[in-house]
């Protein structure tokens, strides 16, 4: 009987994964689209899609169905797909269902309530909602951590990266820490003497749009299934084979969405190279939000960042906008693309100065959970974290806690994965150097099919079946440290 039930069970999972899907278009509408009045209609659905996904798992014949199937049964692939079944069983039928509806209709309103927040530059908008929020995430964790018999705040973190391990993450960062640290004032010195040229040209986001649209398909970006547009905050969402991303614009630093696209690009191109064969299914979805942002920030900073990359897009520029001054030379573009600068924002930092943003909210994130930090203080606990990291003081709340959008749409336990994916994105792409010798003259030459085709391969078609650890093991023969990506900076700045 267990081969039946496991089917019983594959179909429960796959409607659970359509749930997701519609969710993930109403979460894409309302940051593109939506009319502003909509929002209270809009978190009353987005609670009802998450009602009904909890439904769904927490329903008694699940359990049934998951205590009556024999794993020795089932196929190597299967086996390992009914292991995800238990683990995403756990996560999301675990939690009461007033509480899940409660989270979801609480981050809708939140995030609401953060828009006008960052417009007015006034926290104490946001503070209760936000408050409220905290509360219901910390009953979350308190669930989830007795089930997944771990620290509450990597409980959170477990529900964006599996398996991870908060000790293990706290000492990585730490040492990325010291060496950024001791790093940064050395880099910034030296490029003091590679002044770039500033640009002067309007850019206006018609054209960014336009540019945007170019790369993305030499990359390998179907617009069959996929779009391009604006929002508040840049994000890649939507659903299966239909993978929405969006970006903003800014004609005084057009670079910033141009690389912003690039970085969700390499978000949708993984999504996109999922193993269809086990659409629906949990092995089938991708590895957790370490190896996607390994994927973003391997397009991202490794590839788009290069010099190689820099000689294609000055050549797109002049080709499609008749740019060809001195300041949009590849030397040129290359120079201001890797400028490194103390900023407060961080979707706008340097690939050197990122890592310590994360650091700093994953220090903030692990106290607010623990209850070691009240959201009335989270303002002046952020300027003190900030400075301590960057030597100076935050001058308002939209470039300090205002700034992000996740703690305002429920997402704690999401940053750290940034710079996880930032050191397995620098792994990923020393292997991929040694495999594919003549990788920077395809880039030059616009010719990413190789790249595109070994990432296929070697990460996106491989889904869930095996933790990001074992990706890494199995591609660069080595688990996840910061050797490599202190390497990586090392070569490219000092």
């Amino acid at each position: 009987m267990s081969l039946k039930e496991y089917n019983q069970l594959k179909e429960v999972f796959s409607k659970v994964s359509i749930a997701s899907d519609v969710e993930g278009i109403l979460h894409w509408d309302m940051s593109t689209m939506m009319p502003s009045n909509s929002r209270q209609n809009r978190a009353n659905q987005l609670a009802f899609i998450a009602n009904l996904k909890h439904s769904l798992l927490s329903d008694p014949s699940v359990t049934e169905l998951i205590s009556n199937i024999d794993s020795g049964q089932l196929s190597k692939n299967d086996l390992t797909n009914f292991k995800e079944m238990q683990r995403e069983y756990v996560l999301l039928s675990s939690l009461p269902s007033d509480l899940v509806e409660a989270i979801s209709k609480t981050s809708a309103l939140c995030e609401g309530k953060w828009q006008e927040a960052k417009k007015n530059c006034d926290f104490s908008i946001v503070k209760n909602s936000l408050n409220e929020l905290i509360n219901l995430s910390r009953q979350e964790s308190e669930i989830l951590s007795e089930k997944l018999n771990c620290s509450p705040y990597e409980a959170l973190i477990q529900k964006y990266e599996p398996y991870s391990n908060v000790d293990h993450i706290t000492k990585v960062f730490k040492d990325l820490e010291i060496f950024l640290l001791s790093s940064i004032d050395k880099i910034i010195e030296k490029q003091k003497k590679e002044s770039a040229l500033p640009i002067e040209d309007e850019f206006s986001s018609f054209n960014q749009h336009k540019i945007a649209k170019i790369l993305m398909e030499t990359i390998g970006f179907d617009f069959t299934k996929g779009r391009l547009d604006k929002s508040e905050h840049p994000f890649c969402g939507g659903a299966t084979e239909d993978v929405r991303i969006t970006t903003r614009y800014s004609e005084k630093d057009p670079f910033s969405s141009l690389e912003g696209v690039m970085h969700e690009t390499g978000h949708a191109l993984y999504e996109l190279g999922l193993p269809s064969e086990w659409q629906h299914q949990p092995v089938g979805r991708s590895r957790g939000m370490a190896m996607h942002e390994s994927q973003s920030l391997l397009i991202e900073m490794q590839i788009t960042r290069s010099l190689a990359f820099k000689k294609y897009l000055s050549k797109i520029l002049k080709e499609n906008l008749s740019l060809s001054g001195k300041e949009w030379s590849a030397e040129n573009l290359y120079l201001l693309s890797t400028q490194v600068n103390k900023t407060y924002i961080r979707v706008e930092a340097d690939e050197v100065t990122y890592p310590l943003h994360i650091i700093m909210r994953f220090n903030l994130e692990k106290k607010i959970i623990n209850g070691d930090l009240s959201t009335n203080d989270i303002p002046e606990a952020w300027n003190t974290e900030y400075k301590k990291m960057f030597g100076k003081n935050i001058d308002k709340d939209t470039n300090g806690c205002l700034q992000d959008i996740h703690w305002y749409a429920g997402l704690i336990g999401y940053f750290p994965t940034y710079t996880l994916g930032a050191l397995a994105s620098a792994q990923f792409a020393e292997t991929i150097r040694k495999e594919i010798p003549k990788l920077d003259q395809n880039i030059e030459d616009g010719n990413f099919k190789a790249l595109i085709t070994w990432l296929k391969r070697n990460i996106h078609q491989k889904g869930s079946f095996f933790t990001t650890n074992e990706i890494l093991e199995q591609v660069t023969k080595s688990s996840l440290n910061a050797k490599y990506f202190k390497e990586y900076i090392s070569n490219r700045y000092l």
